[in-house]
């Protein structure tokens, strides 16, 4: 198959920080970003030349130690779990450029947006049920032309074949997902199309 292929060929990172955090994530089971999804984002980034980044679920830090380490945009990074929260901040205490990496701690949906400043690219990876909240409470700090990644929207097919689904939460979930999907395509102030990248990314370009 040619993602196999891809996975041969395409240089992965090599960085024993980062190496140490998918050690972590996949012994305790913490969803982080695919490589191809990350990949991305650091490419968005580089492309589009951008200063600032916003991060709504920070989980281990993956993604902000990632954009630190690539790139030389800021983050700041909102994650409500405290134990997660502790845990980034010593991973990310070893990166270089550690002093570009805001902590937020607390939900994301209570925050206060007024002190943080705008951004040229937010990426929403936290729960999933939540994301219209979250997109809409954080649009508003978007630059014009700016983009806003969103990831997990396949949510590992079942999205495609919710038929298969059985645990009536899930079917929830799944149909919050789904209705978000619709929501997010049908904005007419964004431009976004959804890519079979990592468990489904979307991509909104703000017009």
């Amino acid at each position: 198959m040619a993602s196999e292929y891809l996975n041969r060929t395409n240089q992965t990172f090599e960085d024993p920080i980062l190496d140490e955090m998918k050690q972590l994530a996949t012994k305790k089971q913490i969803p982080i970003i695919s490589e191809e999804g990350i990949r991305l984002i650091l490419h968005l980034i580089q492309v589009g030349k951008y200063k600032r980044v916003l991060e709504i679920g920070t989980a281990i830090g993956y993604t902000s130690y990632s954009i630190s380490k690539y790139t030389q945009a800021s983050v700041v990074t909102i994650e409500r779990n405290p134990e997660l929260v502790n845990q980034a901040k010593e991973f990310i205490s070893h990166s270089e450029a550690k002093e570009r990496i805001t902590f937020i701690e607390g939900d994301a949906l209570e925050i206060s947006t007024e002190t943080i400043g705008l951004f040229d690219l937010i990426f929403i990876d936290a729960a999933k049920a939540q994301y219209i909240r979250f997109f809409e409470k954080f649009e508003p700090l978007l630059l014009q032309g700016g983009i806003i990644v969103t990831d997990n929207l396949l949510f590992h097919g079942f999205v495609e074949n919710p038929k298969s689904i059985l645990s009536r939460n899930r079917k929830q979930l799944v149909n919050k997902i789904n209705k978000f999907n619709q929501w997010l395509l049908h904005k007419s102030d964004y431009d976004s199309y959804i890519y079979e990248i990592g468990d489904g990314m979307a991509i909104s370009y703000k017009k």
